[in-house]
């Protein structure tokens, strides 16, 4: 049986893809050149609607309360930890798009964008590796195949997210391809 934690693993190497995009245009500000606005509008659209519309969702939707069911406490263990991470980025993808119009109308901003997207890009390959480290093993060797199906149908039955991800995967190769170092 496919297990759901392959289809959230793939979807972190999706991410991963434009995080190394977003690296290559903290480099570009760096060394004194710009990124165009549309480019960096397509980095925050990734970001919302994929990494955290589609990824986030599904862990948040789906696998968090099957692991729940099975007594993996949210309160102070794993789950808690890691919907604190998924805080944590939404509030630092916040500061990025402020900083993303700043830097619209003033290059200037470039040093600030680079520290809050720097900072943005290591929380989430933590993030990930965290998760892939405890959360998608425990899954792996606690939920009993009734579990893992229902998961796997839950992702399948949303067509539309299955649609979107396929458009925001075309988006990340197409980010990597043109930022990444």
């Amino acid at each position: 049986m496919c297990r759901p934690t392959h289809l959230l693993r793939h979807e972190h190497r999706v991410i991963q893809q434009a995080m190394h995009a977003l690296e290559g245009m903290c480099l570009r500000m760096r060394a004194g050149g710009s990124v165009p606005d549309e480019e960096l509008e397509k980095m925050l659209e990734f970001i919302r609607n994929f990494a955290d519309g589609v990824h986030h969702a599904k862990e948040e939707e789906h696998l968090f309360p099957a692991l729940e069911q099975i007594g993996i406490e949210d309160e102070n263990g794993p789950l808690a930890f890691l919907r604190s991470e998924h805080r944590t980025e939404r509030r630092l993808l916040s500061e990025l798009a402020r900083i993303v119009v700043i830097y619209r109308s003033d290059h200037r901003a470039a040093d600030k964008f680079v520290s809050v997207a720097l900072q943005f890009k290591a929380h989430l390959i933590g993030h990930m590796q965290h998760e892939e480290a405890i959360l998608f093993t425990l899954a792996e060797e606690m939920l009993d195949d009734r579990v893992k199906g229902s998961l796997l149908r839950a992702f399948a039955e949303e067509k539309e997210a299955q649609a979107i991800a396929q458009r925001y995967e075309q988006l990340a190769q197409e980010l990597e391809k043109s930022w990444a170092v």
